[in-house]
């Protein structure tokens, strides 16, 4: 919601021309490629000095450095656009979290870690609260450069070494009051909320969201994790089907059963009739057809089923069928004379 005025001086780009190794910062200061060589691991100086964090991790507004000046909205396109710039960004990040004892051990995603050297680290930070002002800053700037990805794990880091682990109580109220809320996804702030919620003790005393809302809500992932699990379990053979989506999956393997069916129904419907038409009550003849019509369908099943292994609903169908086709032409009235003679002139009248 912050507004910008158009004038020479912010379209000079102050802190692209910084990061681009062009001018120095102000007041007293160096370059940025010297101040990421030499102040690496100068922890003495980076404590003292309280010039160059506004030039490093510029924001939208005026901070306590009135030398610095405020980022634009021209400036973050083109911060983003600038390989070489971002990568300096990204290098001066390590820089700080180095000073706070921390590793980014993951450029692409944003994992952190305790430093070697993390107990030193994490004394200095208990004991001189301004840094806490400086991480606020920082967060508020990888949110303004796109990297709100790192916000995620930076404000996680801090919520578990306070309120876990409770190796930096000095920071505890800073990361619930501010460290938190710099964080731009909604989703994942509320998911730190709850993280941050669930290891807060005494938990009755939590202030930084409703306990009603806190004790339902679910991360996002972990709903995502159950729906997967159910998911998988429904799709294991010999488990439930669902045959209008098995018939929209293999419309094909449906109007061949079908048809197949129906070619085995016509051929036994026509042996059956030429061997009464030879005379005969064709008892012996039907169960014979019967054995091998049966035989047939059994191989056919077994075909379907190598094709389609879970599709039991259609196979459910199939048999149904089966049994019903069998049942019509076993039941059925077929030495009656007009049967008889409807079969032979169908068949040309070449049986009488």
């Amino acid at each position: 919601g912050l507004t910008e005025s158009e004038n020479e001086e912010e379209e000079q780009m102050w802190n692209l021309s910084f990061y681009k190794n062009e001018i120095v910062f102000l007041p007293q200061g160096l370059h940025i490629e010297t101040l990421l060589e030499l102040w690496w691991d100068n922890y003495e100086v980076l404590e003292e000095n309280h010039s160059y964090i506004q030039w490093l991790f510029p924001l939208r507004e005026h901070g306590m450095n009135w030398r610095a000046k405020p980022l634009t909205l021209q400036e973050i396109e083109a911060f983003k656009k600038s390989t070489e710039v971002m990568e300096r960004f990204i290098r001066a990040y390590q820089l700080m979290l180095r000073f706070y004892g921390i590793i980014l051990t993951n450029q692409e995603t944003g994992e952190l870690e305790r430093a070697e050297n993390w107990a030193e680290r994490f004394q200095n930070l208990n004991r001189f609260s301004h840094n806490n002002l400086r991480i606020t800053r920082i967060l508020k700037c990888l949110g303004e450069m796109g990297y709100e990805h790192y916000q995620v794990h930076l404000v996680k880091f801090f919520l578990t070494e306070t309120l876990v682990k409770e190796t930096l109580p000095n920071v505890k109220r800073s990361a619930l009051d501010y460290f938190l809320f710099t964080v731009r996804s909604k989703q994942k702030r509320r998911e730190l909320v709850h993280y941050a919620w669930q290891h807060y003790k005494p938990q009755d005393s939590f202030v930084w969201g409703p306990h009603d809302k806190l004790s339902k809500y679910r991360p996002r992932s972990a709903k995502s994790q159950v729906h997967q699990t159910v998911g998988s379990k429904e799709e294991e053979p010999g488990r439930k089907c669902d045959d209008s989506v098995e018939k929209s999956q293999n419309p094909s393997l449906e109007e061949d059963q079908e048809v197949l069916i129906k070619a085995n129904e016509e051929d036994t419907r026509e042996r059956l009739s030429e061997s009464v038409s030879e005379g005969g009550d064709g008892e012996d003849e039907k169960e014979a057809l019967f054995t091998q019509q049966e035989e047939n369908d059994f191989s056919s099943k077994a075909e379907a089923q190598g094709t389609a292994e879970n599709d039991c609903a259609k196979e459910s169908k199939k048999r149904k069928l089966d049994a019903n086709v069998a049942d019509d032409i076993k039941s059925g009235p077929l030495k009656s004379p007009p049967d008889i003679e409807k079969i032979s002139r169908n068949l040309g009248e070449c049986a009488l």
